[in-house]
């Protein structure tokens, strides 16, 4: 961690283990990660002020988000292609929200809901959609004809008040071949 000034990075894991994909939480007393440390990735969080890693779910989970709340940690069971969890923050029982998140940074969660990019048809363009937490019903948001990122390129915002969303498109992929010589 480091201040948004600049300054000394401080460390906040030692451990050995892949810790990766923090989050704050959102009174800034927590920072929420997922670590590979018992063998399998799984949602962990350490104080901001730094001490010990608290270990929050049992049956895997990475790239951990607090609601807006406060009072509920949501996070996926592989980066890509993958189901949404949700847990209290003090740890629990988990729930499945969502099936079929495109990827964990397609998502975006806010006081009524969340929005996120499904997983795409073979062929077919792409979608953004809102679950209603009230109602807990899907609808379409928009939909596109160019397939929006899933990746390491993906991401989905909402703006503060509400009114707009960001999304990455993939406008254009190529690559090319290359033949080298007398490779040994």
């Amino acid at each position: 961690m480091v201040g948004a000034n600049g300054g000394k990075p401080q460390r906040m894991t030692t451990h050995p283990a892949d810790d990766g994909n923090p989050s704050w939480s959102r009174d800034g007393r927590w920072i929420y990660f997922d670590s590979g440390r018992t063998g399998e990735q799984q949602v962990w969080k350490i104080p901001a002020n730094g001490g010990e890693a608290v270990q929050l779910t049992r049956d895997g989970g990475l790239a951990p988000l607090e609601s807006p709340d406060g009072k509920f940690l949501y996070y996926v069971k592989t980066l890509v292609a993958t189901s949404l969890w949700k847990i209290p923050v003090e740890g629990g029982q988990a729930t499945k929200v969502l099936e079929g998140l495109s990827t964990s940074l397609n998502l975006a969660i806010v006081d009524s809901g969340l929005y996120f990019v499904p997983t795409a048809s073979s062929g077919s363009g792409s979608s953004i959609q809102f679950l209603n937490f009230t109602t807990n019903r899907i609808s379409p948001v928009a939909d596109f004809e160019k397939p929006l990122s899933v990746g390491a390129g993906g991401g989905l915002a909402v703006s503060p008040n509400g009114r707009w969303i960001l999304y990455t498109q993939a406008d254009q992929a190529g690559s090319e071949l290359m033949l080298v010589e007398n490779f040994r």
